[in-house]
């Protein structure tokens, strides 16, 4: 069956470089082996797959080698990737080498690939950039990304540092640099250091209409892509009310614009032993959001794009309601789901591989949600909770781990996948749109927000709506199949 997500066969998608050109988005991505058990990010290259519509990708291959075993790219990690005045690409990535140390730690640096077309890209070997030592730290030194400075009239590099000599927790910050020629460039003072991070990956800096954003990931207070806004390049950065794209398990992401609409590329981390309870890991399976600006206040929401919605197209016969717990399982203009204590509405849904699509009416509730793989008893599942009281929606899931000995060890004290919520649209009104792929699930609410994960454990059963103490109208409930050809 073809499919709608991309994971390259026997490797996984790492941090993505998207650039886009003449109708064309192409998807850089680190190409991630996982040769040894545990092992992430290591004996990593360039790929590249290419797309007009974000549904159909072409893969190109390789499209950077890394060194040999005693030079800084063993490892070719993050970057960007940017055209200068005579045609040339240029592109500036992270060069890692476990063994080339200085006092003691592994040191990071740039390197710098050229070509005349996106295809076919060759590392310059005189080019490398290290940090000064000075103002920056050597052993974070990574992530550039490169843009032209128009008032400045030079080209600027922001990169994922340290400050030298700053805490280990706090320290981190977005460095600047800047040439003329894109060979020599000088040390500048730091971009944005906040004084709130471990460190601040792939950053990016883009304008769209009256408004500048900063956009970079992080992996300490919250293990998510965060962006600021501005209205000038140079800040001050304020901090939006929801200043994430998706949830943690949609990391790294970078985005790329036609000069109209603007994309957000990045990967659903896998977990590891492909199951609900192991940990999460680096590096996982393409995905790709649309970003649509509230030009009020330059705030940015996340919504499905068009042919990612429609790649389900043929709709299902929708079988009879199963209730629980559920007082009114009709009414006049739709199924309603009332109860005083846990109800729930529910039709049965494909074992994986489909969308589904419903309207969701809240008229009183102290916490309503969705289901999705349940059983007829609401035993064992995942449940989309949300939370109006606290504005706060989240992925759970049932059981929540492997029971102990003892009745009481089922994680009660756990109440949901936190590393999962996302601020909840303020309203009664909820279009709620599920994605599900084999072990990917993307819910989308409101053409607003996204909520990425993965489900390894449940399948088929039953999905639908449900609530705690309360009423809401379940309507225009549909589930989609892909109908090949």
């Amino acid at each position: 069956m073809e499919k709608l997500f991309y994971k390259p066969k026997d490797a996984w998608v790492g941090d993505l470089i998207p650039y886009y050109e003449n109708g064309t988005y192409y998807a850089f991505y680190l190409h991630d082996p996982r040769i040894k058990d545990k092992e992430y990010a290591e004996e990593t290259t360039w790929h590249l797959v290419t797309t007009k519509d974000f549904v159909n990708l072409e893969y190109k291959g390789e499209s950077i080698e890394r060194g040999g075993s005693n030079k800084p790219n063993k490892n070719a990690y993050t970057c960007s990737v940017i055209k200068d005045k005579d045609g040339v690409y240029h592109v500036f990535y992270t060069a890692y080498n476990a063994d080339i140390k200085i006092n003691g730690k592994s040191v990071q640096s740039v390197m710098q690939a050229t070509g005349t077309d996106l295809e076919h890209l060759k590392t310059v070997e005189d080019f490398l950039f290290v940090s000064d030592g000075n103002r920056y730290e050597e052993f974070d030194w990574r992530d550039p990304y490169v843009y032209w400075n128009e008032e400045e009239e030079c080209y600027d590099m922001l990169l994922a540092s340290r400050i030298k000599g700053a805490g280990a927790l706090r320290g981190g910050c977005i460095a600047l640099c800047r040439s003329k020629d894109l060979m020599n460039w000088s040390y500048e003072e730091p971009f944005y250091a906040p004084g709130m991070y471990v460190t601040m990956e792939c950053p990016e800096m883009f304008q769209m209409g009256d408004y500048w954003y900063l956009v970079f990931s992080t992996f300490s207070d919250q293990f998510t892509t965060h962006y600021r806004i501005g209205k000038s390049p140079q800040g001050p950065w304020m901090i939006p009310e929801d200043d994430v794209f998706d949830t943690r398990a949609n990391y790294a992401i970078k985005t790329a614009s036609d000069g109209k609409r603007r994309f957000a590329f990045g990967w659903i981390a896998s977990k590891y032993g492909n199951r609900d309870f192991g940990p999460w890991e680096w590096g996982g399976t393409m995905v790709f959001h649309e970003l649509i600006q509230n030009p009020n206040d330059g705030t940015l929401q996340v919504k499905v794009i068009h042919g990612v919605k429609e790649f389900y197209n043929e709709p299902q016969e929708k079988t009879s309601l199963v209730s629980y717990n559920n007082e009114t399982p009709k009414g006049k203009n739709g199924n309603w789901v009332k109860s005083e204590t846990l109800g729930a509405g529910l039709y049965s849904i494909p074992e994986d591989c489909f969308s589904v699509e419903m309207d969701v009416h809240v008229k009183q509730a102290h916490e309503v949600g969705i289901a999705l793989h349940v059983d007829a008893e609401m035993e064992k599942g995942y449940f989309l909770r949300m939370n109006q009281r606290k504005r706060e929606v989240a992925w759970d899931m049932w059981p929540r781990s492997e029971q102990g000995v003892y009745q009481w060890q089922i994680k009660g004290d756990v109440p949901y996948q936190v590393e999962t919520s996302r601020r909840l649209p303020d309203t009664d009104n909820y279009h709620i749109l599920i994605i599900r792929e084999d072990d990917i699930c993307i819910v989308y609410i409101n053409d607003e927000i996204a909520l990425s994960t993965r489900m390894y454990d449940h399948k088929g059963g039953y999905a639908g709506v449900y609530v705690v103490q309360g009423e809401v109208e379940l309507n225009n409930y549909v589930v989609k199949v892909r109908k090949e050809g």
